[in-house]
């Protein structure tokens, strides 16, 4: 087990690379060898003064045709070497008629700006909806029939897109968080203790020590005190050090001010789901490290019924995980592996939901759900 200096400097090492080159300036990274894969079309957008690089999965029915953003969860994306590119997902939205989109998180993969991970989640609903406005504009894309497929820590971004405008005409959240970050860092530190053979009580009297140090970052506490409370968590193995989560725990004065000053751990999905009004589905895996199903499922329904949301669609799939791949050892990693084999059913699920929707192959919608107001 790691001492408790050893730790922290551990995740100061994690948060240093996180936030190397803060300074740059925004710019376009599209360089040779970005370059999209068969049978896709590039698309390149501009985001909160940032060129996002991505591509359109076509599929092949005659245009125009429905789409989904595809939008990630935390991490680093290379979409055209495969990492975060969707490609199971990608070819079954293919097969059912229906485009789908994805692009690279800021300053990875070919991407521009620079990647500041969850202290850009307010940023992130921005992507969304210039994605969606990109599309708007494309012959080959049904503008009343775009919607959004969000994973993790991207459902946040994804609600408060789809909470701001007419652009999304549906959402699909697999393993949404159920409450704010601190919540989903703590139950994941929780859980991972007991993984760890820590018992219940002492897991959960860790958890709420750590808990306790972020709500302290949340609230302006000056970082003294708030690495006063957070060092002697190191020695315990709460999170990975090296994670973008044990970063960000682990903070340097420097991270800490700039996750402070984003108020995102004020973020709480319910209060965007409340005043949704379009179709949604929520899916989570059985086997979640980092949300609890039941829990979240009873806090998605409490917003549903506070929105009179009569056409939302919750699941929980058996032998998945958090991603909604199949379970398997190690699976309670931070982020999903590159490639994953989805667990039984959730591609079924998906584009059966969708299709009663309407929202795939050509031809017009015949869900009676209430559709985006006209541009």
């Amino acid at each position: 087990m790691l001492d408790a200096r050893t730790a922290w400097l551990a995740g100061m090492v994690a948060i240093t690379a996180l936030v190397a080159g803060c300074d740059d300036e925004p710019r376009s990274r599209i360089v040779d060898g970005c370059t999209a894969p068969d049978r896709t079309t590039p698309l390149v957008f501009t985001s909160s003064g940032r060129q996002l690089y991505g591509f359109i999965d076509p599929p092949a029915t005659d245009p125009p045709y429905p789409a989904v953003l595809l939008i990630h969860d935390a991490g680093r994306t290379d979409i055209t070497r495969g990492n975060g590119d969707f490609a199971e997902l990608r070819g079954a939205l293919r097969e059912a008629g229906i485009a789908a989109v994805v692009w690279d998180a800021p300053g990875s993969g070919c991407s521009g700006g620079r990647y500041r991970g969850i202290a850009d989640l307010y940023v992130r609903s921005d992507d969304v909806l210039a994605a969606a406005a990109a599309l708007s504009v494309r012959d080959d894309i049904d503008a009343s029939r775009v919607g959004a497929l969000a994973l993790g820590e991207g459902a946040w971004a994804a609600a408060m897109a789809a909470a701001r405008g007419d652009s999304l005409g549906f959402l699909i959240i697999l393993g949404g968080p159920a409450g704010d970050p601190i919540e989903r860092i703590t139950h994941f530190g929780r859980e991972n203790l007991k993984r760890e053979g820590y018992s219940d009580d002492e897991a959960e009297s860790l958890a709420k020590r750590l808990g306790d140090a972020l709500a302290m970052m949340r609230d302006q506490a000056p970082y003294r005190d708030f690495r006063a409370a957070v060092e002697p968590l190191s020695q315990y193995p709460l999170l990975p050090p090296m994670s973008e989560s044990g970063g960000d725990v682990y903070a340097t004065e420097r991270r800490y001010d700039e996750l402070r000053e984003s108020a995102v751990l004020h973020i709480e999905p319910k209060v965007f789901l409340a005043a949704l009004e379009i179709p949604v589905l929520a899916l989570w895996g059985e086997h979640d490290a980092w949300v609890d199903p039941r829990h979240a499922e009873a806090v998605y329904r409490e917003a549903f019924a506070l929105a009179a949301n009569d056409d939302a669609t919750i699941k929980v799939i058996e032998g998945a995980d958090h991603a909604l791949c199949e379970s398997r050892a190690g699976g309670h990693s931070e982020a999903p592996a590159p490639r994953c084999r989805l667990a039984a059913g959730v591609l079924e699920t998906i584009t059966s939901w969708l299709e009663r929707h309407g929202f795939t192959g050509s031809g017009e919608r015949q869900s009676r759900a209430p559709q985006p107001v006209a541009r």
